[in-house]
């Protein structure tokens, strides 16, 4: 007998970044590390993710968006008219606006 629940899942394609991959990029950034040795890493994590997926039975296999800084503002870059200015202060400001 098969049992089917009443719920449903889909793969969305992002997955939390491993620690490795949070600190290659940290390093990219602060020009520790160059392009290639980031890229390197990042295959590197992808790779190990695409095994996990398969091991888990999964149908749809994604990349986890490791190559992109973050799942959302990657996308908001690419627009005509939308600047990227890395700020450091947002949350504290956000904190004494409450």
């Amino acid at each position: 007998m098969t049992v089917q629940t009443p719920y449903r899942y889909d793969v969305v394609g992002s997955f939390l970044r491993p620690e490795k991959l949070k600190q290659a990029r940290k390093d990219y950034e602060a020009k520790k590390i160059s392009k290639e040795e980031l890229t390197k890493v990042e295959d590197a994590c992808i790779t190990d993710l695409i095994q996990k997926e398969k091991a888990a039975g999964l149908h749809v296999i994604t990349d986890g968006e490791f190559r992109r800084a973050t799942w959302h503002l990657d996308f908001m870059w690419g627009f005509d008219g939308v600047s990227h200015t890395p700020t450091k202060q947002v949350f504290l400001s956000m904190v004494k606006q409450l």
